[in-house]
């Protein structure tokens, strides 16, 4: 069979489960697993409890042949059958006793009586010479043949010289139907299997009930969903149940709540929408303007869910690397703090790929040249990917061709983000050995303007099957067991190809399974002048030199205002707060600061707004503005920097990052902390 005809009985399946409630396929597996076990284990006694019974009937029978032939010692000895008819009678008299016959030493019958067509009288049995005792000579479907030898049992006497020897006298034939032996088989199975089959519908209507109770909460939230897909908009669902099911019922009200007022302001626009539509295009044009309308919703609604994500992100993150500074750290506590950095910087990476898949799919992501060393982002990426290997216990390997460019033209942060995207999966795809990154000059134009150069990533993992080869760049698709699968959305090769053929190439894949994988792509790349890279200050700063300088903190989350003032004042910085525009315009005229920290999404006035009227006074002309919005999308960046902003940074961000714009913007000089190494 191809793999399309065993696929399709899946495929069915699949779909039955789909049409199926959660306590439904809950029921049907418990039912299932429990019936055959109740089968199996009645089938397994009854077998074993008919071995029994067997072992029984055929004990008894080879007793009641062997006194018959003790009793037709006589009639042999005479050869008159009369002498044997009583004995006959008696062991007929028995249950289940079909024939019985009385034989002489050559097979002859002396005495038969009993049903002729159980026992075959003329057969011939051979008794062994040495035999003594009853036994059990064949046996049919129907019945069994049992054999006992008749002997002659002389005793010595004083008269005699020689011993007497016993003589071979002949032997009798009992013939037994096993109609008893099929009763209580019968009757057996019959017992085992309705004690068995009534417990199990015992257990699964207790299971039932279990589960009932136990889907009553997910019920609740699938109706409310059903009406939510209906269309109705202040449908909310009863937070009960466990604490994950209670999770999931919070989420769902607040993404309804969110909905409910995206599609408000969404009906305002439609209503203006649909008119101009109706008046300026045809039906062809209106349909088109629908479908924009919607990919604009949905952009809106990821850009928004992402600013509301990292929003307390950065107040975690801000913390935690806050609280990292202290010097009287335990290590537990160091240890505990690098988790929480490290999970917010995880949280952070999958807001960036959804909105970045977001981004690609709708055509807006642009790429930023500029110059970079290769050799210095090989440098970079093999202190991060470094670490993640030890962890694991692999070797990792970085290798740059000598004859790489000194600078090249690239977008710097799309190029990282695919190679550590490439790289992470391969760590996490490897149990042991290598992975490894290669970076190697292919060929470089004649008049030295442009060099490709090739970006290769291999490892000695699983590998992919050929059947999972295409699917592992589909959005949300991942290959691998359940546990490696558990970490990541599934979108890192995705928005990996959607970049590198946003850079004019393709992300090309040959794996084998057990052989491990390899990535690669190719870029035609035009050469720069040597990138000037811009050190971030070291983690542990303890101040800076000169006069005491004045920073404006504008946010209004209070929480962010107080991460950031915990920040700076530990440094050094006289702070000042405000909660809008509007606010942060009323204290620069009370007191005029010397760098202002701006938040863009505020009320009353927002960030934007504020930034313009500061621009517009004499001495707000060359005051350093750092624009922060949990927006990260180059529209906001562009939007802020036409507004007045010195820089534009993005939350949730790295602390040294920020103190890094801080000392270009005040032209400061950090006093850091010496290490005991640099110590002299």
């Amino acid at each position: 069979m191809t793999g399309a005809q065993t696929s399709l009985p899946r495929r069915q399946l699949d779909r039955m489960l789909k049409g199926m409630t959660f306590q439904q396929q809950l029921g049907i597996t418990m039912a299932i697993g429990v019936f055959c076990l109740a089968l199996f284990s009645s089938v397994g006694s009854a077998w074993q409890g008919s071995q029994q019974v067997r072992e029984n009937l055929i004990q008894q029978s080879l007793r009641i042949a062997a006194s018959l032939a003790g009793q037709s010692q006589l009639a042999l000895l005479s050869g008159s059958p009369e002498n044997a008819n009583d004995a006959v009678a008696a062991t007929l008299a028995f249950p289940d006793v079909l024939r019985v016959e009385v034989c002489k030493p050559n097979g002859g019958v002396l005495l038969a009586k009993g049903v002729a067509a159980a026992g075959p009288a003329d057969k011939s049995v051979q008794v062994p010479a040495s035999s003594r005792e009853s036994y059990l000579e064949s046996e049919t479907e129907e019945a069994w043949r049992f054999v006992a030898p008749v002997w002659t049992v002389r005793s010595a006497t004083p008269f005699e010289v020689v011993a007497p020897t016993d003589e071979f006298l002949g032997y009798v034939v009992v013939v037994l139907s096993k109609a008893t032996l099929g009763r209580m088989v019968a009757n057996i199975f019959m017992v085992n299997i309705l004690s068995s089959f009534f417990f199990a519908a015992v257990f699964l209507v207790a299971i039932r009930l279990l589960s009932a109770r136990l889907t009553r909460p997910l019920d609740k939230l699938s109706a409310a969903m059903s009406r939510a897909e209906q269309g109705e908009v202040q449908v909310r669902t009863t937070v009960e149940g466990p604490r994950d099911i209670q999770t999931m019922s919070l989420a769902f009200n607040r993404m309804i709540a969110a909905l409910q007022e995206r599609g408000e302001e969404l009906g305002r626009h439609k209503d203006h929408l649909e008119e101009l539509v109706r008046e300026r295009t045809n039906e062809l044009q209106r349909a088109k303007e629908r479908a924009e309308v919607a990919s604009q919703a949905k952009s809106d609604f990821l850009a928004r869910m992402s600013h509301e994500l990292r929003t307390p992100l950065n107040a975690i993150m801000g913390y935690a690397q806050i609280l990292k500074m202290d010097r009287t750290l335990t290590d537990r506590q160091l240890n505990c703090l690098n988790t929480i950095h490290g999970s917010g910087e995880h949280l952070l990476m999958l807001i960036v790929d959804i909105l970045d898949l977001s981004q690609i799919e709708a055509g807006k992501t642009e790429l930023r040249l500029s110059p970079v060393d290769p050799r210095a982002l090989l440098s970079m990426l093999d202190d991060i990917i470094r670490i993640k290997a030890a962890e694991k216990g692999l070797t990792f390997v970085a290798q740059g061709d000598e004859h790489l460019p000194h600078a090249l033209l690239v977008d710097e942060k799309r190029l990282r983000q695919v190679l550590l995207n490439l790289l992470s999966n391969a760590v996490k795809f490897t149990q042991s050995g290598i992975v490894s990154l290669s970076m190697t000059l292919v060929g470089q134009d004649p008049a030295g303007q442009q060099a490709r150069i090739r970006f290769e990533v291999r490892d000695s993992g699983v590998g992919i099957r050929p059947e999972d080869q295409q699917r592992v760049f589909e959005p949300f698709e991942q290959a691998g067991d359940s546990r490696s699968r558990a970490a990541g959305t599934g979108l890192g090769l995705a928005i990996s190809r959607q970049l590198v053929r946003l850079m004019g190439s393709e992300l090309h894949l040959h794996s084998e399974m057990g052989a491990g994988s390899q990535f690669w792509f190719e870029l035609l790349l035009p050469l720069a002048d040597r990138a000037e890279r811009e050190a971030a200050p070291a983690p542990h700063v303890l101040g800076y030199e000169g006069a005491r300088k004045r920073v404006l903190i504008v946010d209004d989350v209070a929480a962010n205002r107080q991460m950031l003032n915990e920040l700076l004042l530990a440094l050094g910085f006289d702070t000042q707060e405000a909660v809008h525009g509007q606010d942060a315009l009323d204290k620069m005229q009370a007191a005029w600061p010397d760098l202002v920290l701006m938040d863009l999404a505020m009320p009353v006035m927002d960030g934007l707004e504020a930034m313009r009227r500061i621009r517009a006074s004499e001495l707000g002309k060359a005051l350093p503005i750092i624009a922060l919005s949990a927006n990260a999308s180059h529209a906001h960046r562009d939007q802020a920097l036409e507004a007045g902003a010195t820089l534009f940074m993005s939350k949730p961000f790295e602390n040294a990052v920020l103190l890094g714009h801080l000392g270009r913007c005040l032209s400061l000089i950090w006093l850091q902390e010496v290490s005991p190494d640099q110590q002299v």
